[in-house]
């Protein structure tokens, strides 16, 4: 076996379950407790289109280029993490992005404190709701790129001279 494309496989992996594992449980979090509201929001904004991007495409990447025959569960859990960065690029981000477009233009809007709080409950509510399934979906593609993680190594694992 050449070691070009199993080096290369590995590289794409590591890079995209890493990247996702420190910035979704590590940096992220600091971000959210040291940046202020908006520069976290204006951070977010920038950062997730391309980290949603990169959880969708980098698992199909990966099952044309893997280096080993795939199991079912090596495919299925590919296929699953590349559904659920789609879900969250497709449907959640722009969901999300309109929900905190309509909350910022209450904001300007001349409405009494008491009109404010009707109106931005059900949006607060709505925002919630699509930023639990957001991570829930994340958190599905971190799962899933660890069980393709360890189904590759148990795969390449034969390749080790003994």
């Amino acid at each position: 076996m050449s070691l070009v494309k199993p080096t290369a496989h590995l590289l794409v992996y590591s890079f995209a379950f890493g990247g996702t594992a420190f910035y979704s449980y590590v940096a992220s979090p600091i971000a959210f407790k040291v940046l202020a509201r908006d520069q976290f929001s204006l951070l977010q904004n920038k950062v997730f289109p391309w980290f949603f991007r990169m959880q969708a495409s980098v698992p199909v990447l990966l099952a044309l280029t893997s280096p080993v025959q795939l199991s079912l569960l090596g495919c299925s859990s590919l296929g699953a993490a590349a559904v659920c960065g789609l879900t969250n690029l497709a449907w959640l981000l722009p969901r999300t992005q309109r929900v905190k477009l309509q909350r910022r233009e209450l904001q300007t809007a001349q409405l009494s404190p008491a009109e404010l709080e009707a109106r931005d409950a059900p949006l607060r509510k709505e925002f919630g709701k699509s930023h639990g399934l957001s991570l829930a979906f994340n958190m599905g593609n971190t799962l899933a790129m660890l069980v393709y993680g360890v189904h590759l190594a148990g795969a390449l694992i034969k390749y080790i001279p003994k």
